[in-house]
């Protein structure tokens, strides 16, 4: 809707209630912010999330799922179950610990 939208700064005062249209619009679509460019102020598509973001949430995961499979360990641990019992999620989580340290490692 406002994609290409863009106001002289000399402009910005008496046109205060369309740029406070285009500023809720970039606020609720949450893809878009006014930045300032030279003599204007222009509507910007937000950048994507940064490769270090997206490896931090990765890591983030592989260590929720870590957290909800601790109770297997804890009843191998215990004698109330055996690894053979369980053996898919012991080599997940091997797969999941060594994802870890290579994102870690990067």
């Amino acid at each position: 809707m406002y994609e290409n939208w863009k106001i002289l700064k000399s402009e910005a005062d008496e046109k205060a209630e369309g740029y406070s249209q285009v500023a809720e619009w970039c606020n609720e679509s949450g893809k878009y912010h006014v930045e300032e460019q030279g003599e204007y102020y222009a509507v910007v598509k937000n950048a994507g999330p940064s490769a270090e973001d997206i490896k931090k949430v990765r890591i983030c995961e592989l260590k929720q799922q870590l957290a909800e499979t601790d109770y297997v360990i804890i009843k191998i641990a215990e004698g109330s179950a055996t690894t053979e019992e369980y053996a898919s999620v012991i080599a997940n989580r091997k797969e999941w610990r060594a994802e870890i340290q290579r994102l870690e490692d990067d």
